[in-house]
């Protein structure tokens, strides 16, 4: 079991280690992730209470003055609303009143309307009957000219038979005359039409003969032909029918079994007392689970205890048996490990080989990822907060990478470290007692510094920044296997990253450097602990029978001027090298889910449709042979055919022309007579409508004019609120504006007292006034919080510049001016770290501050905790992450020749200040303590 107050992975984490380089040096500060730092602001003079009493009355008046504005807005604001709902309710009152007494001049003129009404369609109906009389006349006069018509037509008839009986006689006897010569003549026509019919009947009879014989020839043949051919088509058919065997490739689908974490783990009752020990800023104790906004993010502290020997409730599927069970998208939860379930390759006792720490890095790279991207996807809110100044909120961020040039920057790393004998409780950094040229830093910017000078050519007129950070934890193992490792190297990385996530205001720095979207590689090394650091208590090794790794992962990436679009392209480069981890990943990839081609042989049955594709040539020959047989019958049926569709069709075109003359004539009627009526009815509404608006006048114009009056009322109002605001904003900043150049002029005062002052241990040493000392005097203007209320202006956290004390030198020396340090008062934050309270062990961080050397320019300078931060090469130019608070600073290093002193010109006294000031390294910083 591993020991209660140590934690293997805890022991330190690195952020402003990212040495944020750009191509034109600003200097601004960096965040510290670390839990326990604390900050000592620079002492100040004791004359310092003057200025802090101003300012103090400052803030007191112009709150005071924001408070009055507010009320006399607030005044304005209600006095427009009383106005406004005055108004509104005298308008809706009036428009009521209009459509009151629009109402009842409709009610009082209600019997004219009707009388206007009824008239009108009187007039309708009296126009509608003289137009139907009208018609009605026009279809008597017809009817009666027809008549007249049939009158005369019967008495001509009638005289013509009047006529005819007169000469009935006469007739009569043309008629027999007639009646005779039609007898010669039929008898004539009987005979020829007999001679005829005869001649035509023996053709007719002749001409039938010959067409049977070649009629019963040709229907023969067609027999024959239509015989064979359905002979053709039914064995056809019948070898279609016939199922026959097929070869086939199966695609058979293998999931192997992948372990499920487990998130709602048990622990005993001492573990649950004990509390949750991580390093997370604002915490110097246990954590509450409370205060997790995914509770479920706590659980995964305990993977700091090897073997998941705490957890009393392992589940069946969060336990892997071999590495190809591992999962690889890293959901939050815990693993479980059973050594009579472990089937993995074993490690002897020499430790990792070279394959297995490569299976080992495809792991975490695989993690890693799967950290960044399920946090970006589910848990947005802590990714937007990490990049919220880096141009990355809302923006996926890039998959990292493990090539041959990470690998080998981590085989350095850990080489160096080896060589330092720096244990699994100490970064790869100066503090923790190694050079300058071992640090990882240091290796990492050799290994970039052509890529780095070629994206600074590239972007000129941009800034480039650097990110660069370290984080830490241990792997060990109960059994010496690879699963062994694996499993408590995965439960390790949970508590390190998502128990990091406590919530969007408290986040980790191990989270914070992993979640950092400007990162595109990560070099992942084993460091093989010896056995005087496993003995340490704070080494968090609980079995020193198996090899024992410290696990660095160094990331590095750049991020171009903020911007996610150019970030990203220079990360999707190939530029990071080749994958050295893809053959392992894929590996266990395809254990976990692969498809195998299965060779084989089917029976088909065919389908009618595949009969009928195979027969088709068949059915057609069939069919063929038909329609020829068909089609010399067919031809003169056809041609008769055609003659009384002819026919018929001539009959229908007649009947429909005569029944659509009727329906013209018939529908031009109706439509004149329709066009008349409509005429009538639209004039005589017309008229209607005159009378009634005559009668009752309409009130919608007056209602209009009424509703833009209360507009105006309204913008009024607005109006003069805006006028109040203005003058009130006015007053506030004349008022803010008398205090700045009040706070100016005592501030030029005191850095005028303290220019000979220098701090010596507890002690204020005065130099000689004639030595002028190195000040660009400029004085900034105090930004005095623009509250919307008093009590946000005494509650916002204010931001002074605190002056450092310059070194004074001889008339031989050059004087070196340090940079204004700007801290940060918040009393909020203030959390003191004890000693001796047990707790894991620690992360630690670098910051990254900025110098100003002799000639001006200025260097990044990184600030490092006691033995548990980075300290930055000085001739590194960098731009640091806006909205941090700078903590160190250190004077550039001076050049031989300076540092010279003249000692025959000196006193007694100067000689020693000289001396002790040498013994110091004259620094000017704030120390920060870490359990």
């Amino acid at each position: 079991m591993r020991n209660s107050n140590t934690n293997n992975w805890r022991s330190t984490a690195l952020i402003a280690g990212a040495i944020l380089t750009a191509g034109v040096v600003t200097t601004t500060s960096t965040t510290d992730v670390h839990a326990d730092n604390s900050q000592n602001n620079a002492q100040v003079s004791n004359d310092q209470v003057t200025y802090d009493q101003v300012r103090a009355t400052a803030d007191q008046q112009l709150a005071q003055l924001q408070s009055a504005n507010d009320s006399k807005e607030a005044q304005q604001a209600t006095a427009n609303e009383q106005s406004n709902a005055a108004d509104l309710a005298q308008t809706n009152a009036q428009i009521d009143q209009l459509k009151a007494s629009h109402a009842a001049l409709e009610q009082e003129q209600a019997g004219a309307i009707a009388q206007a009404q009824a008239s009108t369609a009187a007039s309708i109906e009296a126009q509608t009957s003289a137009a139907n009389a009208e018609y009605q006349q026009q279809i008597n006069t017809q009817q009666q000219n027809e008549a007249t018509q049939r009158a005369a037509n019967d008495q001509q008839y009638a005289q013509a038979v009047s006529q005819a009986a007169e000469n009935q006689q006469a007739v009569a006897d043309i008629d027999a005359q007639y009646q005779k010569a039609l007898s010669d003549a039929a008898n004539t026509q009987t005979s020829q039409a007999q001679a005829a019919a005869n001649d035509y009947n023996s053709a007719v009879a002749k001409e039938n003969d010959t067409y049977q014989g070649k009629l019963s020839a040709q229907q023969a043949t067609n027999a024959e032909n239509i015989k064979n051919a359905e002979a053709s088509l039914a064995s056809a058919t019948a070898n279609a029918n016939k199922p026959y065997e097929v070869a086939t490739t199966n695609d058979v689908a293998v999931t192997g079994r992948v372990a499920k974490p487990q998130t709602d783990v048990k622990v005993p009752a001492y573990v649950t007392k004990y509390g949750i020990h991580l390093e997370v800023r604002g915490y110097n104790g246990a954590i509450p689970v409370s205060d997790y906004t995914y509770p479920e993010f706590a659980n995964t502290y305990y993977g700091e205890y090897p073997d998941s020997t705490v957890i009393t409730n392992k589940a069946a599927e969060s336990t892997p048996h071999d590495i190809s069970e591992m999962p690889l998208n890293f959901q939050p939860g815990l693993l479980s490990y059973d050594a009579k379930n472990d089937h993995s390759e074993k490690v002897s006792a020499d430790g990792l080989t070279a394959d297995q720490v490569q299976v080992l890095r495809a792991l975490a790279l695989s993690w890693e990822n799967g950290f960044r991207n399920n946090v970006f996807q589910n848990y947005r809110e802590f990714y937007n907060v990490v990049n919220k100044n880096d141009g990355f909120v809302n923006v996926a961020p890039v998959d990292l990478v493990s090539t041959d040039f990470t690998d080998n920057i981590a085989n350095q790393v850990v080489a160096n470290r080896t060589k330092y004998n720096i244990d699994n409780n100490n970064h790869t950094v100066i503090s923790s007692g190694m050079p300058a040229e071992a640090t990882y830093t240091s290796v990492i910017n050799d290994a970039t510094k052509n890529l780095k000078k070629n994206l600074t050519s590239e972007f000129n007129g941009k800034s480039v920044y650097t990110d660069v950070n370290e984080n830490l934890t241990t792997t060990q193992a109960g059994t010496p296997t690879l699963l062994n490792y694996a499993i408590n190297l995965y439960n390790s990385m949970q508590g390190m990253y998502y128990g990091e996530l406590v919530n969007p205001t408290h986040i980790g720095g191990h989270a914070v450097n992993l979640l950092c979207a400007g990162v595109r590689t990560v070099g992942i090394g084993f460091q093989k602990l010896t056995d005087e650091m496993t003995a340490k208590n704070e080494s968090g090794v609980s079995d020193r029978k198996n090899p024992s790794y410290a696990v660095t992962f160094d990331h590095v990436g750049f991020n171009i001027d903020h911007d996610a679009n150019l970030t990203k392209e220079i990360q999707n480069r190939n530029v990071w090298g080749t994958s050295t981890v893809d053959a392992q990943l894929n590996t266990i990839k395809t254990a976990q889910y692969h498809v195998n081609k299965v060779p084989g042989t089917k029976t088909v049955t065919p389908t009618a449709t595949d009969v009928q594709k195979a027969t088709a040539s068949e059915q057609q020959k069939l069919a063929d042979v038909k329609a020829q047989a068909q089609q010399s019958l067919d031809a003169l049926a056809s041609a008769h055919q055609s003659s009384l569709n002819k026919l018929a069709q001539q009959y229908k075109d007649a009947k429909a022309q005569v029944k659509a003359n009727y329906d013209v004539a018939v529908t031009k009627a109706a439509s004149v007579r329709d066009a008349k009526i409509a005429n009538i009815k639209k004039a005589e509404n017309v008229k209607l409508d005159a009378k009634i608006n005559e009668l009752v006048p309409s009130v919608d114009p007056q209602i209009k004019q009424l509703q833009d009056q209360h507009q105006a009322v309204i913008a009024h109002g607005d109006a003069v609120l805006a006028e109040l605001k203005a003058e009130n904003k006015a007053a506030y900043n004349k008022l803010a504006e008398q205090f700045n150049v009040q706070l100016a002029a005592i501030q030029r005062r005191e850095n005028a007292k303290r220019a000979n002052e220098v701090r010596l241990a507890n002690n204020t040493v005065v130099l000689p006034s004639a030595v002028k000392v190195a000040n660009d005097g400029n004085i900034d203007t105090v930004a005095f919080p623009t509250a919307s209320n008093p009590l946000q202006a005494e509650t916002t956290g204010r931001v002074q510049t605190v002056s450092a004390p310059s070194i004074v030198k001889t008339a031989t020396q050059t004087p070196i001016a340090v940079a204004p340090v700007v801290t940060t008062v918040n009393h909020a934050a203030e959390n003191t770290v004890k000693s001796n309270e047990s707790s894991a062990p620690v992360v630690t961080q670098t910051t990254a501050v900025a110098a100003t050397t002799n000639n001006g320019t200025q260097t990044s300078v990184a600030s490092t905790a006691d033995n548990k931060a980075t300290k930055a090469d000085n001739s590194e130019k960098s731009v640091v992450k806006a909205g941090t608070v700078a903590k160190k600073q250190t004077p550039a290093k001076k050049s031989e020749s300076s540092q010279k002193v003249d000692q025959s010109s000196m006193s007694i006294v100067d000689l020693a200040a000289t001396a002790l000031l040498g013994t110091l390294g004259i620094t000017y910083s704030s120390k920060k303590r870490h359990n």
